[in-house]
């Protein structure tokens, strides 16, 4: 990892915008829930975030907490939650390889069905991170929202939860 006192004039940082759209067999309140910090461990394998602030926080702006999974370590920011509008943005950061931005707008479609829309922007911060972003494509994407697609549909047909 470079050293914070400057960028290095030779580092070009590598981006990626991309968004999906997963239909999901829920209630707009039940999914919406799904998509905080405490709510992800519910359908997200190893999934267990170390909440920081403020202290007992569940879901919140400016909450901060971090996880690791997969071995990759993330540090995450509740930058923006609507609850009414069922509408949140992260920002996440895995230090020295990338920054990214996640938003997440749930609107029903019919009774007891939502439509979540999910838009990530990755800046890669090295070149691994440049990697990282670089694997980030369209036929990525769109297989990680079916994997979420499918692995929450799993989750909703839990009535426990």
């Amino acid at each position: 990892m470079a050293a914070l006192d400057g960028p290095s004039p030779s580092f070009e940082s590598k981006t990626a915008a991309l968004a999906g759209t997963v239909l999901l067999d829920g209630p707009l309140t039940r999914v919406f829930a799904l998509f905080s910090p405490l709510g992800e461990r519910a359908w997200v394998p190893g999934w267990n975030p170390e909440i920081l602030a403020p202290p007992g926080a569940e879901w919140e702006p400016g909450m901060i907490f971090r996880t690791e999974l997969d071995g990759i370590h993330a540090v995450w920011v509740v930058a923006e939650l609507d609850r009414e509008a069922h509408r949140v943005v992260y920002y996440r950061t895995e230090p020295g390889r990338l920054v990214a931005r996640v938003e997440v707008r749930c609107r029903p479609v019919e009774q007891d069905h939502t439509e979540a829309t999910v838009a990530y922007s990755y800046v890669g911060l090295s070149e691994e991170g440049n990697a990282h972003v670089a694997e980030w494509n369209g036929a990525a994407f769109a297989s990680k929202m079916a994997r979420w697609q499918e692995s929450i549909n799993a989750c909703l047909q839990d009535t426990s939860i």
